[in-house]
């Protein structure tokens, strides 16, 4: 299973929206991410780790 830190950028293996890791759950298995939805509200969850992967970021 992939670990992951604070500040990995992150998507659901399933598609959707860029989200960034605040958080680390204590059993390892699930990371608290953040995300905005219409570029205004921020929204959070906790998700299992195995639902994710990391993002590679490309500097312009």
């Amino acid at each position: 299973m992939s670990t992951f830190n604070v500040g990995d950028v992150v998507q659901l293996k399933s598609g959707g929206p860029e989200m960034t890791v605040i958080d680390r759950e204590l059993d390892g298995n699930k990371v608290e991410c953040m995300w905005f939805v219409f570029d205004h509200e921020a929204r959070t969850r906790s998700i299992p780790a195995i639902a994710l992967m990391a993002v590679e970021l490309v500097n312009p």
